[in-house]
């Protein structure tokens, strides 16, 4: 095979590739702008009266839970925030009729990646299932990723508190929702209540970092007119 050839043949190999890479969603908050290695508290001390709490409330969170509350947690585990928020939002919440608010949530939901996976090894919280593995079972698609901060609740809360601002009209059910979605990684087993409460914070933190971000503002604004229109508003 001529040289040229083996170079056209590696050009058209490497095309998707590239094309994949150009169309990976550019986060709005990196670790650079929301390290949760330091503004994050760390998580109870081994042993101590509240990580001994924690416990028990995990453990209690699993015992009460019917079928159908661990059906839940099954489909909490999808981070999307249709699925998140698909339940509040109705049927007009579709990425396909949404390409502004879609691209928009695509890139917090990057940015939510990329700034809490280099906190849970940092923090090292093993996870209910793995540190009780008597008393708390893995009800749902298990993780052995550090359990400090819950990145389920980061992503529901920094999303949860976009999508309320962009639908005040309904910011009673969307936060009715991102408790129920958080309280799903307890029922799962994959979070200590306080694992849920961290999240909490991070994801608030990286909302308040997006929103002095001026292109996220622009993004934001376009996506609020689009979704506002859908539903009529």
């Amino acid at each position: 095979m001529s040289v040229t050839r083996r170079l056209v043949l590696l050009a058209c190999l490497l095309a998707p590739a590239v094309a994949v890479a150009e169309e990976a969603p550019l986060p709005y908050v990196t670790p650079k702008q929301v390290d949760l290695t330091r503004l994050l508290p760390p998580p109870p001390a081994v042993g101590s009266p509240a990580e001994l709490t924690d416990r028990a409330a995990a453990v209690a969170a699993q015992k009460r839970a019917s079928p159908e509350r661990v059906a839940l947690a099954v489909h909490d585990t999808d981070e999307t925030v249709y699925a998140i928020f698909g339940s509040v939002m109705g049927e007009r919440f579709e990425a396909t009729k949404l390409p502004l608010t879609d691209r928009l949530f695509a890139r917090l939901g990057a940015g939510e990646d990329d700034t809490v996976d280099p906190a849970k090894p940092f923090f090292g919280r093993v996870r209910p299932w793995l540190a009780m593995p008597d008393e708390i079972k893995p009800l749902v698609k298990s993780s052995k990723s550090g359990s400090w901060p819950s990145g389920h609740t980061t992503r529901a809360t920094l999303e949860g508190i976009v999508l309320a601002a962009m639908m005040p009209e309904k910011k009673t059910e969307i936060w009715a929702r991102v408790g129920e979605y958080a309280e799903s990684r307890v029922v799962g087993g994959m979070h200590f209540p306080q694992d849920v409460e961290a999240g909490r914070l991070a994801g608030t933190a990286m909302a308040t970092a997006a929103f002095l971000d001026p292109a996220f503002v622009a993004d934001f604004e376009a996506a609020k007119a689009e979704l506002r229109a859908a539903y009529g508003l």
